[in-house]
């Protein structure tokens, strides 16, 4: 019954977001764009998230765990690259090391093997802190000989995935020093100021020695006078001696930060100038080296319960604190004196339980049913991650725009409400075709207010033309069309939802297209809809390609549970997908019928529940994509599993 109502008032909800425009109450906001006026770069600066395994560090069941896998499925499964790092602590507390007879170490990878094969399955990269002490080995890095061990492990390690996975891959990776030293959480390990600093030679050195082309970042914390391991390292960078090669001035690839918001959207954008400023002051040969804020969260503190995260609000925000970056910090500071490369959400964590599934620092809700034999795990995802998605749909110019609320111009640093446009140019589309992406967002930062709807009408000019049959499609989070937990709000907040309630907060876990199809798009026009507090809109326009969508490749079948199966496929290159069909056959009938309808299936992976199942059963799937035209791409080569 509780699922009944929760799909009876999504379908209330679609109905009423077409009302659109006439039912809001509120404000009215007026955004308009000039397609002929390129502001500024892009650079999709935000494709990162992270976590910390939980204690004791070394081991390995939780980071090699179903949950964990699925987890990072998911992430990886967002649409066109929307997460590509995964930022992970303690990852060498993954090695296990012991002394040989003739007195060499040797070092057991394979945990640390299968937790890097697991991010590079899902397309994505190891944020890589050099952090963790393997077997407790290491006790003392003002030892000589201990300094010259470690700088041997991390180019074991470097030399290792280098082998594993290839240069590219790996020269990608952000390799990084220990994450907030200052804080001192070394597990076994006391480091001094000046062991630190042999530390950070050991690991430069050691990634060297493995291929010039690898290169090290730190601080990896906030920094302040207080801070003696920051500043240290900044010093030691800027003007200090080299452990091992005696040279002065130590080389240091990107500085890392930490800046977080206590809530507030502002709060990150002011501290990072702060921070920037400081830089500038102290250390100004440091001006251009790429600026990292690899922890960049609304608020401190993952596991602690807060109800905006379980929803919309948090989603929201996250899009604020991104665009008061792009359309702020960025005019404020352009790329020629603040080389601003990322900015990385620490929000990749599995929650702790009941009852915080929705109200952690996390992307996904995981529900440990632990009734099931064997036990099992399922995820959903929460808005915060299809907001990644709805991101990755913006170009790479931004267009100038502008907003004004009841006739009188927006100050972008106050207002609940923001715009990013953004162009695509058809020699950056997979399909030579131009795209027009306009996000608008609506969020009060960390507060509970959501009590009233604004109107907003938004105008465009001087686009490029994209011939008769462009559309758009109009992509909505908000707090009723997208809330999967107030779907298990209404149906008792229950420790082990049954799948019938799984399914109706997985229809609704993902961006909505308001309209049931896309809309016609000409290079100068205007549209009116409403934005509720809090939401995040996106309309994304599309040149029609000339063929439709590619195969899907690369499907793999994953079993949750009998009867429950996690289907994962590689998105397609184009990026005007309506979504993708997953089909289903059994071995006996061989007949494939489409078995996620209802679903706005964007991302690429799908859990399907077979209900009625009989062990040994085969069930055998195919994905295709769908564009913005309904044109449908060929069906995948099919891959099978045993119930």
């Amino acid at each position: 019954a509780h699922v009944h109502v929760a799909n009876m008032l999504f379908v209330f909800c679609t109905v009423y977001a077409l009302s659109c425009f006439s039912g809001a109450k509120g404000s009215v906001f007026q955004a308009a764009v000039d397609g002929s006026v390129t502001t500024q770069f892009i650079t999709h600066f935000w494709r990162s998230t992270g976590f910390c395994p939980p204690l004791p560090h070394q081991n390995a069941s939780f980071i090699l765990s179903d949950d964990q896998f699925q987890n990072l499925a998911h992430i990886g499964a967002t649409p066109n690259r929307g997460i590509q790092q995964v930022r992970v602590h303690w990852l060498l507390d993954l090695v296990s090391a012991r002394y040989e007879a003739n007195g060499t170490v040797d070092y057991n990878f394979t945990a640390l093997d299968k937790a890097l094969d697991m991010l590079f399955d899902n397309h994505l990269r190891p944020g890589f802190e050099i952090m963790g002490n393997p077997s407790n080995m290491f006790t003392d890095f003002e030892s000589k000989d201990q300094v010259y061990l470690w700088k041997d492990l991390v180019s074991q390690i470097a030399k290792r995935y280098i082998d594993r996975y290839g240069l590219d891959y790996v020269s990608s990776w952000n390799f990084e020093t220990w994450n907030e030293p200052d804080n001192h959480d070394f597990d076994s390990l006391n480091f001094t100021v000046q062991g630190f600093l042999n530390y950070y030679d050991a690991c430069l050195e050691g990634l060297k020695s493995a291929h010039e082309s690898l290169g090290l970042g730190s601080p990896g914390q906030q920094c302040s006078p207080k801070q003696l391991f920051c500043l240290a390292v900044l010093q030691h960078c800027y003007n200090g001696t080299n452990y091992f090669t005696g040279k002065k001035g130590v080389e240091v690839e990107y500085l890392s930060f930490h800046i977080k918001g206590r809530g507030s959207s502002m709060v990150i954008v002011n501290d990072t100038i702060d921070t920037f400023e400081f830089i500038q002051t102290y250390f100004p040969d440091f001006k251009d080296k790429p600026f990292y804020n690899d922890e960049a969260d609304p608020q401190s503190g993952w596991s602690s319960p807060e109800v905006w995260r379980t929803d919309a609000r948090y989603a929201a925000m996250v899009v604020k604190i991104i665009a008061l970056h792009q359309n702020y910090l960025f005019v404020r500071y352009p790329s020629q004196d603040l080389n601003y490369q990322l900015l990385s959400n620490d929000n990749g964590f599995l929650d702790y339980g009941p009852p915080n599934y929705f109200n952690q620092r996390t992307l996904t809700a995981r529900f440990q049913m632990n009734l099931t034999k064997p036990r099992s795990v399922e995820l959903v995802r929460k808005p915060v991650l299809a907001a990644m998605g709805l991101l990755s749909l913006l170009g790479s110019l931004q267009l100038h725009s502008s907003l004004m609320e009841d006739g009188v111009p927006v100050v972008l640093t106050e207002s609940d409400v923001g715009v990013i446009a953004s162009l695509l140019p058809q020699g950056e589309s997979p399909t030579a075709t131009y795209e027009a992406s306009f996000l608008i967002y609506r969020s009060n930062d960390t507060s509970n207010r959501s009590d009233d709807t604004a109107a907003c009408h938004l105008t465009w000019s001087g686009l490029p033309p994209m011939g008769d049959n462009a559309v758009f499609v109009h992509w909505q989070l908000d707090n009723v069309l997208t809330n999967p937990f107030s779907i298990w709000l209404a149906a008792g907040r229950p420790d082990y939802p049954p799948y019938e309630l799984l399914q109706a907060m997985r229809k609704s876990m993902d961006s909505l297209a308001i309209s049931p199809t896309p809309l016609p798009f000409s290079a100068s026009g205007g549209y009116n809809f409403s934005l509720p507090l809090p939401s995040v809109v996106l309309l994304h326009a599309c040149q029609q390609p000339p063929a439709p969508p590619s195969k899907v490749s690369g499907v793999r079948v994953h079993k949750i549970v009998d009867g429950e199966n996690m289907i994962i496929w590689n998105s397609v290159p184009e990026r005007c997908i309506w979504s993708y069909e997953v089909a289903m056959a059994t071995d006996t009938s061989g007949v494939y019928q489409t078995v996620n309808e209802g679903y706005n299936t964007l991302f690429s992976v799908f859990v399907h529940w077979y209900p009625g199942y009989r062990l040994g059963t085969k069930l055998c799937y195919k994905v295709r994509a769908v564009d913005y035209w309904q044109r449908k791409g060929p069906y995948s080569d099919p891959m099978c599993a045993n119930v």
